[in-house]
């Protein structure tokens, strides 16, 4: 008989887990509130470091033929909250020439996984509302291991509400913008007076484009558009732009990681500000970490059981603290906003932008995080 593990969650966490653990030959039950069959709107886009794109490819949870991801080879950073010229800080390239991550829409890794999971026979989907997973009727079940993969639900208010938590008074607006063909593989980023904002190719005729704005500031939708505008990084004639979706930005990290049998997995883990682009990449890493441990206890011949959670606690979780403050504390020096400051850490940065070493280590805490 084989290990039956329940999922619970909606989004690209929870199906790029279930497929992961599937292909141990696990019996899955993916608890999800919406119709399956229900198409994903979302202009977000997410950059995907080369390791994890790798381990993604190998284990076939994405495409391998996949033409969809879009190489970045370089990333600039500058500092435009003086009132002079956008000032270049930071020039990042991989001097291995391997890309310095890959660019993909949601809507896009989203519809190949679910192409993936609706063909696998041990996958059972269930539509369910958020208090059937309170109910003994889902508590009498025989689940090996449950993995909440989606954050503010009944179950992360019972057993996971103590946490660590910030709000940034912050949203983030996102949109897509079209444009002429060009040369488009560096990313850009400008710490503007509003907030960062970050310039990510998709193709050689369309970029994304994150936006991560003080909430003190007024913005609306021509504010947004004007704003890229004046600071679009490429040589283009003409361009147009996707409707703008905008989120709330905070930190958070729980205190705890599991309770008996059930794991608090993805956003549920830890959020942390865009500024990095590595809130996919840290949920991505956890997936390969879980994915060895339950492998590991499978060739042994063990049973699934709460050890596995214990193991991935002790595996992961000061590695995913340190790594989320980081952010954080990247978030907060780059909020500052007087001329004194921003003077003195465009020398800062020159300096730091001529030491190879450690702008390699940089790249390197990038593409694998700090558990490497």
């Amino acid at each position: 008989m084989r290990e039956k593990v329940c999922i619970i969650g909606d989004g690209i966490t929870a199906l790029m887990l279930s497929k992961a653990l599937l292909d141990l030959n696990i019996e899955i039950d993916l608890i999800i509130k919406n119709n399956f069959k229900k198409k994903l709107i979302d202009n977000r886009t997410v950059g995907i470091s080369d390791s994890n794109f790798l381990f993604l490819k190998d284990n076939e949870i994405l495409d391998k033929k996949s033409k969809n991801f879009w190489k970045i080879k370089k990333i600039k950073i500058f500092n435009s909250k003086l009132k002079l010229d956008k000032k270049l800080l930071l020039n990042f390239e991989n001097k291995k020439k391997n890309p310095l991550f890959h660019m993909i829409k949601n809507n896009e890794i989203y519809l190949s996984l679910k192409k993936k999971l609706e063909k696998n026979l041990l996958l059972r989907i269930l539509i369910k509302k958020d208090n059937y997973l309170l109910s003994k009727k889902f508590l009498n079940k025989n689940y090996k291991l449950i993995i909440n993969c989606a954050g503010n639900n009944v179950i992360d208010k019972k057993f996971f509400f103590k946490k660590i938590y910030k709000d940034y008074k912050s949203t983030a607006h996102t949109v897509i913008v079209k444009h002429t063909n060009v040369s488009n593989n560096t990313a850009h980023q400008f710490f503007t007076e509003f907030g960062p904002m970050a310039f990510l190719p998709l193709s050689t005729n369309s970029t994304s484009i994150v936006w991560s704005v003080n909430d003190k500031n007024y913005i609306n939708e021509d504010i947004i558009k004007n704003n890229i505008k004046k600071l679009f990084p490429l040589n283009v004639k003409k361009i147009s732009f996707s409707s703008i979706n905008k989120f709330k930005l905070n930190f958070l990290i729980p205190r705890e990681y599991y309770f008996k049998n059930i794991l608090t997995f993805g956003d549920g883990l830890h959020k942390i500000h865009p500024i990095a682009g590595q809130g996919f990449n840290m949920i991505i890493r956890d997936i390969k970490i879980l994915q060895s441990i339950i492998k590991n206890k499978i060739n042994l011949g063990l049973e699934l059981e709460s050890s596995i959670l214990a193991e991935f606690n002790n595996r992961v979780k000061s590695y995913n603290f340190l790594f989320a403050k980081g952010v954080d504390l990247t978030e907060e020096f780059f909020s500052n906003n007087n001329d004194i400051f921003n003077l003195y850490s465009n020398k800062f940065f020159s300096e730091i932008d001529k030491n190879n070493s450690i702008k390699s280590l940089f790249i390197k805490f990038a593409n694998k995080g700090l558990n490497v």
